[in-house]
């Protein structure tokens, strides 16, 4: 029963002999509680149909004088729809909402927010199915279960997202004041936000977030932000790690570091520091200077639009076509172990110039060796055996060669051998 004409104490007027007449009114959307919550059409509420698929079975609160319905007794006159067509929120077992029936079609809204709690709000109107005064034990011992709640559901205490004024991106004009974001919000920790800070937009995809942090962090298990103006550090502020993750208060323990670091540059307290960085190249290719101000302070003090995708791991998979890399400027890649680049035909790179370690390290030419064209080193190795054939020496027997013939022989088959099949140089 959605939307349904009652009556109320407080809705009387005056009749005749001065008895008082309630007055019946139309209430569009009443307070319910959610039963069933039917996700696929393998859920015996189903009945195997698609099209009940993110239904759910509810029960109102307001039944204008009827009896009240038992959760074991709800067929399909008590399903609702989700009253948008694309966006909804399908509720848990237990859940408050909100029915209503439009031409003759159960329609739901919700889950209400009564304790303004992403994760669970209690509903505020629930009443036993078996009356507190019934004989000791008629009722549910378990206080989930009384109350029609999933036991596979979660209850974690997560913080509402909140958006906290950034005087640098925010503006200065009133101090400690910024408007709010169009927020969505999952039951676990994780969140899209669309905003701005002042007129410049943004967007923030967070998943796998702590549930005592109310903002997006570099210490969320996976962080994507599209910005529009400001550095990563003036948008997340420092770079935060997790220390323990056994669980318990221990799993909130952070190493806290003062700004954000590339992964392949960051130094935790108990590893050794590696022998490159990534910072030290970027650095010298762009002709020395300060490498805070190259990688990390991008878009600080001007409109820079960016893109980070941060996470444990990250991976990228064109299943039947290609992957294009392309950038106006550089590109640079780092990391603390290996790089490997695996293909089972050609592997081409061609470059002005390339270079097998960095010709200008702190800023410094060095002289580098050069690598040598196989094919024409191995026509002056040749020449050169040659000229020992040529070269004769007197003894009793006559002029004799320096070398051997079968000796000649072999060190021309070793040189035809030291040219690969597998890799070649653009001369």
């Amino acid at each position: 029963m959605g939307s349904i004409f009652t009556t109320s104490k407080d809705a009387k007027i005056k009749s005749t002999f001065g008895k008082g007449k309630f007055i019946p009114f139309y209430l569009q959307f009443v307070p319910g509680v959610c039963v069933e919550t039917i996700t696929n059409k393998k859920h015996l509420k189903s009945y195997f149909n698609d099209k009940n698929t993110n239904s759910i079975l509810a029960i109102s609160h307001i039944r204008g004088g009827k009896p009240k319905k038992k959760k074991t007794s709800l067929n399909n006159n008590d399903r609702y729809f989700p009253l948008l067509r694309g966006v909804y929120e399908v509720p848990a077992k237990g859940d408050p909402v909100l029915l209503c029936t439009i031409g003759s079609k159960n329609y739901y809204l919700g889950p209400l927010n009564t304790d303004n709690n992403p994760n669970w709000n209690e509903d505020n109107l629930w009443e036993p199915e078996i009356p507190v005064s019934s004989k000791p034990g008629s009722h549910e011992k378990n206080p989930r279960l009384m109350k029609g709640e999933s036991l596979n559901f979660s209850k974690v205490r997560y913080k509402r997202m909140s958006k906290s004024y950034n005087e640098i991106l925010d503006g200065t004009n009133a101090y400690n004041e910024t408007h709010g974001d169009i927020m969505l919000e999952g039951r676990h920790g994780n969140s899209i936000r669309v905003g701005s800070r002042g007129t410049t937009p943004y967007v923030y995809i967070s998943n796998g977030r702590q549930s005592t942090f109310t903002q997006e962090g570099f210490a969320d298990g996976t962080l994507i932000s599209i910005t529009n103006r400001g550095s990563l550090n003036q948008h997340f502020g420092g770079y935060a790690k997790q220390i323990e993750s056994s669980g318990g208060d221990d799993m909130l323990e952070l190493d806290i570091v003062d700004g954000f670091t590339l992964a392949s540059d960051y130094v935790s307290l108990d590893e050794d520091a590696p022998v490159r960085f990534m910072g030290d190249l970027v650095r010298d290719v762009n002709g020395s200077g300060d490498v805070k101000e190259i990688i990390y302070d991008y878009g600080s003090d001007e409109e820079q639009n960016q893109i980070l995708a941060s996470s444990d791991r990250i991976t990228i998979n064109s299943k039947s076509d290609d992957i294009y890399l392309s950038s106006n400027k550089d590109i640079h890649i780092g990391t603390k172990r290996h790089l490997t680049i695996s293909t089972n035909e050609n592997l081409i790179i061609e470059s002005e110039q390339t270079y097998l370690g960095n010709p200008t390290p702190n800023g410094q030419s060095v002289e580098m060796d050069h690598m040598v064209l196989g094919k024409k080193l191995q026509d002056v190795l040749k020449d050169i055996v040659a000229l020992f054939g040529e070269i004769k020496v007197a003894t009793q027997l006559g002029p004799q060669g320096t070398m051997p013939l079968p000796s000649e022989q072999s060190v021309i088959t070793a040189i035809d051998d030291i040219l690969s099949s597998k890799h070649f140089l653009d001369e």
